[in-house]
């Protein structure tokens, strides 16, 4: 259970990294525009359409220079803080 528990934190360390690292790369695009240059995966609107309700899908990712810093500056730091 323990092993499962801290395998949430990790994730959700990790992808606050992320998340900061985009943000970041972003922020600073004018001033090292490599950061924000990257890759944008994901789907198009899926519509579903029931009559009653109508439902749309969609998700994109941008994989950027700054996130996969930001990734595996937050893979680092969990790693070394879960070996104290």
């Amino acid at each position: 259970m323990i092993l499962r528990r801290r395998g949430i934190v990790v994730f959700f360390i990790v992808l606050a990294g992320g998340i900061l690292g985009a943000i970041l790369g972003y922020v600073l695009k004018d001033i090292v525009p490599i950061l924000d240059q990257g890759l944008k995966v994901g789907t198009d609107n899926l519509s579903l359409n029931l009559y009653l309700f109508d439902v749309n899908f969609g998700i994109h990712i941008n994989i950027t220079l700054g996130a996969i810093i930001g990734l595996l500056l937050a893979f680092l730091l969990a790693d070394v803080f879960r070996r104290k």
